[in-house]
C-alpha cells in the first residue's frame, strides 16, 4: 500500500514537472497553439475582471450594505496591489521559468467567484465589508503578481513582426466573449433582481469560478520557451542534475529596488516607453472613472440604450482591431498607437461637449471613437515597451513600468475625484449654459492626449526599433 502511495507519488510529481518545467516548445506548431491557448486563457482573465468588477461589484457591496464611499475606495485597491510587483522583482529574477508562477496566481482568481456567496452567509454590513475586502484585495494582489511573467512569456511566443496581428486578434476574441457573457450576466443579474437576487449571485459566481479553471487550463497547456539550466551539449537539465549545477553556480548579489529603478531612469528608450504609459495614465484616470454616472445621472440617459450602443460598437471593435494590428505591423506599433491615442483624444472632446439637448448623438459618437482608439491602444502601449525594452531587462521594466503607473493611476484618481467635488461645488456656466465637471474634466483628458500624441510623433516614431530576433523562434 506504501509503495503504491510512493509511485503515484512519484508519477503525479513527474507528470507535474513535464507539464510545469519541461514543456519547451519543439516546432513552430508548438509556438501556434501556445498562443491560441494564451487568446482563450486570456479572453477568460478579462471576462472575470468585468464580472468581479464595475455594475457588478458594486450591486453586490450596495446588497452587503457597503457604503457608496467605500465602494469607490475598494474598486481602487487594484491600483494598490500592483505595487505589489515591484518588491517581488528580486524574487522573478531568480525564477528561471515563469509558467508554473503564471498558473498559480492564476489559481487565486477564484477568490473573485468567493465574493459573490457572501451574501449567503447574512453577516453584519461590517464583517461583510472586511471579508469582500479580503478577498478582493488577495484576488487583485496575486493576479498583479503573476502579470508581468505573463506578459514577458506571450511576448517570447509571438515573433515581433506579427505582433501587431496577434494581439488584435486575441484582443477581437476577448471583447467578443466580454460581451456575450456580460450581456447574458445582466440579463441573468436582472431578472433575479425581482425574485431572489442570491441566485443571480451564485449564478455570477460560478461562472467566475468555471472561467477561472479555463484560464488556469489553458495556461497550464501552453509551453514555454525558456530554459533553466542546461550542460554542455545544450540540453537542459532537470531534477538532480538541475539542483547541482545551481549548486556549482556562483551566487549572485541580487540588485537592490533603488538600484533597478535607476539602471531603468538611466536608459533613454526605457524612459521615453515610460513617459507615453504615464501621459496615457494620467488622460485616462483624470476622466473616464467619472463619465458613467455622467452619462446617467446628469445626462439621464437610459441603460437600455448605453448597453445596446456599446454592443453594437464593440462588434465594430471587433472587426476593427485585426486590420489595425496587420497595419501596425506594416507601419510600426508607434504610427498606430498615435492614430489611435488622438481618437481617444476626440473621445474626450466629444463628451466634454455633451450637453441634455444633444446627448443622444454625442453618446454615439463618443462611443464610436472610443472603439476606434481601444482597437489597437492598449496593444500599442505594450507593443512599445516590447519594442523600447532590452529583452534581458525585459521582465523587470515591465513590472516597474505595471507597478509605477498603477500607483500614478491610484493618485491621479483621487485628485480627480477632488477636483470633480470642487468644480460640483461651484456655479459654472457658459453663454448661459450650466457647464458640468465632468466636462471639464474629460477637456482636461483631451488637452493630456494632444501632448502625447505629440510626444509620441516626435519622440516614439523616430527612435530606432532593435526587434528581439528570438521572440517566437523555436530553439
Amino acid at each position: 500500500m506504501i509503495n503504491n502511495l510512493t509511485y503515484l507519488h512519484q508519477y503525479l510529481m513527474g507528470k507535474l514537472r513535464r507539464i510545469y518545467f519541461m514543456a519547451l516548445p519543439e516546432s513552430k506548431q508548438d509556438m501556434k497553439a501556445s498562443r491560441v491557448n494564451f487568446t482563450v486563457a486570456d479572453s477568460a482573465a478579462q471576462t472575470i475582471v468585468q464580472l468581479a468588477g464595475g455594475t457588478f461589484l458594486a450591486t453586490l457591496m450596495s446588497y452587503s450594505g457597503v457604503s457608496d464611499a467605500n465602494i469607490g475606495i475598494i474598486t481602487s485597491l487594484i491600483s494598490l496591489a500592483a505595487l505589489s510587483q515591484l518588491f517581488c522583482i528580486n524574487f522573478f529574477k531568480r525564477i528561471k521559468k515563469f509558467k508554473f508562477l503564471v498558473c498559480v496566481t492564476a489559481l487565486f482568481r477564484t477568490a473573485f467567484a468567493a465574493l459573490y456567496l457572501i451574501p449567503l452567509f447574512h453577516f453584519p454590513s461590517i464583517t461583510n465589508s472586511i471579508l469582500i475586502v479580503l478577498l478582493y484585495f488577495t484576488g487583485q494582489l496575486f493576479v498583479q503578481i503573476g502579470t508581468p511573467a505573463s506578459q514577458d512569456w506571450i511576448a517570447s511566443l509571438v515573433p515581433s513582426r506579427l505582433r501587431g496581428k496577434y494581439f488584435s486578434i486575441k484582443d477581437s476574441v476577448a471583447v467578443f466573449v466580454i460581451s456575450t457573457l456580460m450581456l447574458v450576466c445582466g440579463m441573468v443579474l436582472d431578472y433575479f433582481k425581482k425574485t431572489n437576487i442570491l441566485t443571480g449571485f451564485i449564478i455570477i459566481g460560478a461562472t467566475i469560478f468555471i472561467l477561472a479553471l479555463v484560464n488556469v487550463i489553458a495556461l497550464s497547456l501552453m509551453k514555454e520557451p525558456k530554459m533553466s539550466y542546461v550542460n554542455d551539449t545544450g540540453k537542459e537539465m532537470h531534477g538532480r542534475l538541475a539542483k547541482k549545477a545551481k549548486d556549482l553556480k556562483p551566487e549572485t548579489k541580487p540588485q537592490s529596488i533603488p538600484s533597478e529603478l535607476k539602471e531603468a531612469f538611466s536608459d533613454r528608450k526605457f524612459r521615453k516607453a515610460f513617459t507615453v504609459v504615464c501621459l496615457f495614465t494620467l488622460a485616462f484616470y483624470i476622466c473616464l472613472p467619472f463619465n458613467a454616472s455622467f452619462q446617467i445621472n446628469d445626462m439621464h440617459l437610459p441603460y437600455t440604450f448605453i448597453m445596446l450602443v456599446g454592443f453594437i460598437f464593440n462588434l465594430y471593435r471587433i472587426y476593427l482591431a485585426p486590420r489595425l494590428g496587420r497595419m501596425a505591423d506594416r507601419l510600426g506599433m508607434g504610427r498606430l498607437l498615435r492614430y489611435t491615442m488622438l481618437a481617444l483624444g476626440l473621445n474626450f472632446l466629444a463628451t466634454a461637449l455633451t450637453m441634455p439637448f444633444n446627448a443622444y448623438p454625442m453618446m454615439v459618437l463618443a462611443s464610436f471613437l472610443a472603439s476606434t482608439a481601444w482597437a489597437f491602444v492598449g496593444i500599442g502601449l505594450f507593443g512599445i515597451q516590447l519594442d523600447f525594452f532590452k529583452s534581458e531587462k525585459r521582465m523587470t521594466w515591465l513590472t516597474i513600468t505595471s507597478s509605477l503607473s498603477g500607483v500614478f493611476g491610484f493618485l491621479v484618481s483621487i485628485l480627480g475625484g477632488r477636483l470633480l467635488s470642487l468644480f460640483q461645488s461651484l456655479p459654472l456656466y457658459l453663454c448661459g449654459q450650466k457647464i458640468y465637471a465632468q466636462q471639464i474634466l474629460n477637456l482636461i483628458g483631451f488637452l493630456v492626449i494632444l501632448f502625447a500624441v505629440y510626444y509620441i510623433r516626435h519622440h516614439i516614431e523616430t527612435e530606432k526599433i532593435d526587434a528581439n530576433r528570438l521572440d517566437g523562434i523555436v530553439s
